[in-house]
């Protein structure tokens, strides 16, 4: 009898620990993710299960790389918004997207790239506009023979 007693208590024991264990992981879980303003963990190493990893974040993160195609989805978005609305400045567009300024810089500046759009002004006045003429400007060429400028266009005189 006495040997039966001892095996029910240890296991008793075994079993308070382990729900012990299960309770303050549950408790240091919510902590980390409360202090964490809501994002998962970082990895660490517990009792009973050794590492654990976090999960991983439904967004990217900040200063996470946007693949290709999300960068075309949101310039062809940009850019339909600005056929749209001509003349609107960044944070406005941004606005209107929903969006965040930071965020449209990069698709932006490839719609500037691609003579899609063009600008009118300088820093937070830069209004936007569609390009005129198709898919953007065409450069003139040089005539055969003649030295390209130097400067700012400027021709020396002789």
């Amino acid at each position: 009898m006495p040997d039966l007693q001892r095996q029910i208590n240890e296991r008793v024991a075994a079993f308070v620990s382990d729900v012990t264990e299960i309770a303050r992981q549950a408790a240091m879980d919510t902590l980390t993710e409360a202090l964490h303003d809501g994002k998962p963990a970082p990895a660490r190493r517990t009792a009973t299960t050794g590492y654990t990893k976090p999960q991983a974040p439904a967004r990217r993160g900040r200063g996470g790389k946007r693949s290709p195609e999300e960068l075309d989805q949101m310039a062809e978005q940009l850019h339909a918004h600005i056929q749209e609305n001509p003349g609107e400045r960044m944070e406005e567009i941004a606005r209107s997207v929903g969006s965040s300024t930071r965020d449209l810089a990069l698709p932006v500046k490839k719609l500037l790239s691609d003579r899609r759009i063009r600008t009118e002004g300088q820093k937070r006045a830069t209004r936007y506009y569609p390009a005129s003429g198709g898919r953007g400007k065409a450069r003139a060429k040089r005539k055969p023979g003649r030295p390209a400028r130097k400067g700012r266009g400027a021709r020396k005189a002789k």
